[in-house]
């Protein structure tokens, strides 16, 4: 046992931290059905690090008991032993950040994340080509995760990551790769039909440029010009079936009388109702649903396992008090990206967060918890590499 224990001891284990990372993140994405065993490996990783070389704190711990105990508090008066399970699995994901915020930071993290999003570029192009007979969904092809919407917001963090390579990394060859993968990933988000990421895509884009170029606001104009028009012509000219769709599916965001539309404004509404009738803990976490409550029209009763909107939904579910406490936990996680902003890498994880949250307000990404688990794997290979100081920035000439 002493021999064992001094062969532990003898393995670096901020090596084995990064490699893992390095292929768990792709690993997920190719199979999203591990999901509780990604707590499990770092949590592993976490107890061997701490053994080794002590707790390094980040800043998230008394925020993350906070929500962890607001959201649990709703299961007062609900007395459903469900609501804690769904608490814990809740907790096994936002303290990713927590447990991989321990380590040395990983070498030229850049060429490694490149290298990542340029194998999910060409592998989401390739499933593409294979969607219906691999997924068995003819209607909207996927290629990554378990569920389009879910896809999505992968194709999304390959596209900011671009976008923040593009703009920020020195060097032609960073510059023709920022383009190369900036084009694939747009056009794998149109491909998916999401409207919440078509809406997010329109909206952060011109925004993401104004911030970075400050008060060069004719070049960010110029840049977002000549770029939407050389992507819409090439679509044109290449796939205009897809561009008329796109258009067709933005138009129907402002359509009320659309069904999904309908069935989001009913869900809103019951969830507001919900919230008045249990304002202070909810009716308990992961309740609000067509199990526990009823729907005034029968209409929208099949799709309604959740709020379809993350805020409202913690409303209903957990009141004042977890609404709030989850509110401060993720608040937090945002002001330790903004710090950094001024880094690529901070820079990119705070728009990251910005995206997935705007996402949050049209969809309950917690249900199926398995975007949530791909974007606290980034916020949290990104933390620990914000807070133990980021290695030196990849050289211009360096490959992708």
């Amino acid at each position: 046992m002493q021999r064992f224990i001094q062969r532990i001891a003898s393995i670096d284990i901020d090596a084995l931290y990064t490699w893992t990372t390095l292929v768990v993140i792709p690993l997920f994405v190719l199979c999203p059905e591990f999901k509780s065993q990604v707590f499990v490996v770092y949590a592993f990783l976490f107890v061997l690090k701490v053994r080794k070389d002590g707790y390094t704190t980040c800043g998230l711990e008394v925020l993350f008991a906070v929500a962890v105990l607001g959201l649990a508090a709703s299961a007062l008066g609900a007395w459903d032993a469900r609501v804690l399970k769904e608490v814990w699995r809740v907790a096994r994901i936002i303290s990713l950040p927590i447990l991989m915020s321990q380590y040395r930071p990983v070498r030229d993290l850049h060429n490694k994340l490149a290298w990542i999003f340029a194998a999910l570029a060409v592998y989401g192009l390739a499933r593409f080509f294979v969607a219906p007979m691999v997924t068995g969904y003819s209607e909207r092809e996927y290629c990554y995760l378990d569920f389009y919407m879910n896809s999505s917001l992968v194709a999304f963090s390959g596209y900011i990551f671009s976008l923040v390579t593009l703009i920020r990394q020195p060097g032609r060859w960073w510059k023709a790769a920022g383009t190369a993968s900036l084009v694939v990933f747009a056009y794998l988000i149109l491909l998916h039909g999401v409207r919440a990421s078509y809406l997010v895509f329109l909206a952060l884009t011109p925004c993401i440029l104004l911030v970075e170029f400050k008060r060069r606001i004719l070049v960010a104009g110029v840049i977002l010009a000549l770029g939407a028009g050389l992507f819409v012509c090439g679509l044109r000219i290449l796939q205009p079936g897809l561009l008329n769709t796109a258009v067709e599916r933005l138009r129907t965001i402002v359509d009320m009388n659309q069904g999904s539309n309908r069935g989001r404004l009913t869900f809103w509404k019951k969830a507001v109702e919900v919230f008045r009738e249990h304002p202070v803990n909810g009716i308990g976490y992961k309740r609000f649903n067509r199990d526990h409550v009823k729907l005034p029209a029968e209409e929208h009763v099949w799709s309604f396992w959740h709020a379809h909107n993350e805020w409202l939904g913690m409303l209903a579910e957990t009141g004042l008090i977890g609404t709030f406490a989850w509110l401060a936990f993720k608040l937090k996680l945002f002001l330790l990206f903004f710090r950094d902003r001024k880094t690529w890498l901070g820079a990119f994880m705070l728009y990251l967060f910005v995206v997935f949250e705007c996402h949050n307000l049209f969809e309950v990404y917690l249900n199926e918890r398995t975007a949530y688990i791909y974007m606290y794997l980034l916020f949290g290979l990104g933390l620990n590499q914000l807070l133990r100081r980021e290695a030196p920035a990849p050289s211009a000439a360096a490959s992708p």
